[in-house]
């Protein structure tokens, strides 16, 4: 009986130690998911932050509409490269809003200030 209760208790423990090991490893790939995730997120919004900060610098600049297209061309371009450009994402949807707001050419200045702010109160 003695014999016959050790197998049983190894073979349960063995089963236990599987589970646990397993239950580990899925817990570990969902942390490393979510840092992932969590990662590429703030490396946008400090993209975002980067290009709109050129903008604010150049507020006053003559040909303003042509420096918003062109910055904005190069902040996708930058996330299309390091393949972090997502649709539907705020931090590209903060963009579009301030090319809308260039494009019918009213408060223009306001557009980028409020892109500006917006990326400082994401990016800390």
């Amino acid at each position: 009986m003695i014999i016959f209760m050790n197998i049983y208790l190894k073979r349960n423990h063995y089963k236990f130690l599987k589970m646990v090991i397993v239950n580990t490893l899925t817990k570990d790939k969902r942390r490393t998911e979510a840092f992932n995730i969590k990662w590429e997120h703030d490396e946008c919004w400090k993209t975002s932050l980067k290009y709109s900060s050129q903008l604010n610098k150049n507020i006053n600049n003559k040909d303003l509409t042509n420096l918003c297209y062109s910055i904005y061309g190069q902040y996708i371009n930058e996330l299309q490269s390091r393949n972090l450009y997502k649709e539907n994402k705020n931090y590209i949807q903060i963009w579009q809003t301030m090319i809308n707001t260039v494009k019918r050419d009213e408060h223009t200045h306001m557009g980028i200030k409020l892109l500006h702010q917006t990326n400082l109160q994401h990016s800390h």
